[in-house]
């Protein structure tokens, strides 16, 4: 998708740009009032320069996101500004989109409706009270007799400083001991701008069109979500001072039972809107980033001045030791796998040592942000390792917080070609693992299979993406809908791998990685949990932190706004907040150090993809002559593989530990596909499981199977040392077989 946002300089315009980018969609956005970074200056109320913009960067959808400045009562005391800055925008849009067959996305309000029997569906009648309300309910008029899609929110914030949504206003005002007036009677959903850019990408990715409120699941009056804000921020709620609107003084009216109701929405995206609490998580860890940064502008000069000295060595001691080395055949090693890594990464690193912020913090925020865009998933929780975030994931399954939750006993089916740490989590948690065969040449499980061993104790279904390569998802996710089942994919080898376009790991409920040195990107030790159905977003964050109820950010308290007034399990009414437990968790929290590390090794990611697939595929057409004597992995037209390592299987009469022993002796790393066949591992002898079948694909890989590399750090002088290696071993294998 090729996008045009124009508005980017409000808080919804920068949030579109922000989840557009993250998802590799080629963006251009406009400012009008307020110049900013990377976008070009538009005046929408000028058709001829929206058509020429819209002609030059030709895209395919449209998203008019601008705002009107001085908002709602501005437009009551310029009525006819406020129609050139909506209704006119919107005309010269659609007139520029119509050649282009460009589809609109175009966002209005609540305040189309008059507030007498809120919240309303798409279907019910508008009858603004304010010229704001009238022109953004023309604007909706003018696209819809055409296949555009009308966005229909209300009560939108974000950390965005700068603009003047309510939890800036908050923010401004109570941390300068300020009172803040907020009307109790006015009734929204509040709504996270990332959540709105989110939802309203996802409906336009989907190809939806016609009207779809999109607003958060709570309903609430402002002064509720001002005082929510306030305890977010760590500032006094008793600041904010409900009063009705009439005492206000606003110049145009208002909806006061306004909001809106999101059955629409919740069918197309298959999921529930944000909740406050959720979305008030995302908030922080936005207020944290900033204030961190904060802080560190308030520090003496002289102090930031030493810490400028020490980066600026520290990127001179990367330069000096840790140049790019020659590679020498046959006295180099050729690794399967290694860090790859610049000065960024270190200078990080060495960051936040000097802030010497220790726990997971900024930088965690950070990253978390970076992967939670880069899959466009409801959550992304960082954890200290690939092993605890599929452990992590089996308990947030397991937690007494979701309805149907799996319990001990129910059957979970697995691969039997796989790691131990993707089954132990199943073992320790009183699972039982189902075991099925595998495919020669995917290396994944073999969805005919899975279909056929699902039983009545079958719950869910724990899929690894084999070194890279996706599963067949359109299968797996035909056998998880028909049998309504649990689904936790294993992509810790499979970052950035796609199957028709979607990225592994947000298929089913809960995805993993892990960033182990050897995988697609590295923070030393460390794993993540990809989440992907909102109500488990608090859980998998409860089970990592210990399993605790309370959601505070570190050095945080009273977020909730009851710490001493909760009653929950046999615990006295008021016992604090911060020690009760909801779910069975551990400490799997990483520290910021490592965060910091991942922070700069997130922004190389479509890189490393990029060149493990050129690796792959320098070696795939490479060892196209031997296909006689080696099965090369099978590709399928719908996966888009982010290749962990190239697999091979011997076949014809080749000898696998003597390819392997010839690979090895000339410096070329190998490994075998990881535990081979699980069950003939010794730790997992007479474990409480079912077999699903003979397993004989599964024996063949343990026998005949290994795989060499194809990471970001080979260079094509290894990759042809590799390609000559393999034919000096057939050329030799041929000279030594007996002639007919």
């Amino acid at each position: 998708m090729k996008a045009l946002v124009i508005g980017v300089s409000g808080q919804l315009g920068a949030s579109l740009f922000a989840v557009l980018s993250s998802r590799q969609v080629q963006v251009v956005g406009t400012h009008c009032a307020h110049p900013m970074p990377d976008s070009v200056f538009l005046d929408a109320r000028d058709g001829g320069a929206v058509r020429r913009l819209v002609a030059e960067v030709s895209p395919e959808v449209i998203f008019l996101a601008q705002n009107t400045p001085g908002g709602v009562d501005f437009c009551e005391a310029h009525p006819d500004e406020a129609s050139a800055l909506i209704v006119q925008a919107a005309r010269n849009v659609l007139a520029a989109a119509a050649p282009l067959r460009a589809r609109i996305v175009y966002f209005s309000s609540d305040y189309v409706f008059d507030g007498k029997s809120g919240p309303y569906d798409e279907a019910a009648l508008p009858c603004p009270l304010s010229a704001y309300g009238q022109a953004k309910l023309a604007g909706e008029r003018l696209l819809q007799d055409h296949p555009h899609l009308i966005i229909r929110t209300t009560a939108v914030f974000s950390w965005a400083p700068g603009t003047k949504n309510l939890a800036m206003q908050v923010w401004e005002n109570l941390r300068a001991g300020k009172t803040l007036r907020v009307p109790n009677d006015q009734w929204c959903n509040p709504t996270l701008a990332e959540y709105l850019a989110e939802a309203s990408v996802a409906l336009a990715e989907a190809g939806q069109s016609g009207i779809f409120n999109v607003v958060g699941r709570d309903w609430m009056p402002r002064s509720e979500l001002a005082a929510a804000l306030a305890r977010a921020l760590g500032l006094d709620p008793a600041l904010i001072l409900p009063a009705p609107t009439g005492d206000l003084n606003q110049r145009a009216l208002r909806p006061l039972k306004g909001g809106l109701k999101t059955d629409k929405l919740r069918a197309a995206l298959g999921s529930a809107p944000l909740s406050l609490p959720q979305a008030l998580e995302r908030l922080v860890r936005r207020f944290r980033e900033s204030s961190c940064d904060l802080a560190r502008a308030q520090v003496p000069a002289s102090v930031q001045q030493a810490k400028a000295d020490i980066l600026d060595k520290v990127r001179r001691y990367h330069a000096l030791a840790h140049p790019s080395e020659s590679f020498i055949p046959r006295q180099s090693r050729v690794r399967y796998a290694g860090r790859v890594f610049g000065e960024s990464e270190m200078v990080n690193l060495v960051d936040s040592a000097l802030d010497f912020w220790l726990t997971l913090g900024p930088y965690g925020d950070k990253f978390e942000d970076k992967l939670r865009r880069f899959f466009g998933s409801r959550d992304f929780v960082y954890v200290n390792s690939g092993s605890t975030a599929n452990l992590s994931a089996v308990m947030a399954l397991m937690s007494r917080q979701i309805d149907g939750a799996l319990k001990p006993g129910d059957e979970i089916i697995t691969p039997a070609v796989t790691f131990p740490t993707t089954v132990t989590p199943l073992v320790h948690a009183g699972l039982v693992p189902v075991f099925v065969d595998c495919e020669l040449g995917t290396y994944n499980v073999d969805p005919k299979l899975v279909a056929q061993a699902v039983s009545p104790k079958t719950r869910g279904l724990m899929i690894p993406h084999t070194l890279g390569n996706p599963c067949d998802m359109d299968a797996i996710m035909d056998i998880v809908r028909r049998h309504r089942l649990f689904l936790i994919e294993d992509a810790c080898d499979a970052l950035g791998s796609a199957w028709r376009g979607q990225l592994v790991g947000t298929f089913g409920e809960l995805g993993t990685l892990s960033f182990f040195p050897a995988h697609h990107m590295t923070t030393g030790e460390g794993g993540g949990v990809i989440v992907n159905d909102a109500r488990l977003s608090r859980i998998v964050r409860s089970v990592r932190d210990w399993g605790r109820d309370c959601w505070c950010a570190p050095g945080k308290s009273d977020t909730c706004g009851k710490r001493f007034a909760w009653k929950l399990g046999g615990l006295p009414f008021g016992y604090d907040h911060k020690y009760i437990y909801s779910n069975l968790g551990y400490n799997f929290k990483p520290t910021d150090l490592q965060a910091a590390i991942g922070v700069a090794q997130a922004d190389r990611l479509p890189d490393f993809i990029a060149r493990r697939r050129r690796n792959f595929k320098r070696l795939y057409e490479g060892l196209q002559p031997f296909q006689d004597r080696l099965i090369l992995p099978r590709l399928d037209a719908r996966a888009d593989p982010s290749w962990f390592a190239l697999p091979l299987t011997v076949d014809g009469g080749v000898s696998r530990n003597e390819l392997v022993a010839w690979l090895e002796s000339a410096g070329i790393e190998t490994r075998q596909v990881f535990a081979g066949n699980i069950l003939q591992q010794p730790a997992y002898a007479g474990l409480p499981m079912r077999r699903h079948g003979s397993l004989e694909i599964t024996d063949r890989i343990m026998k005949d199977t290994f795989f060499v590399g194809v990471y970001p750090g080979m260079t094509d002088a290894m990759l042809d040392y590799i390609l000559e290696t393999f034919a000096a071993f057939f050329a030799a294998a041929r000279s030594r077989a007996p002639h007919a």
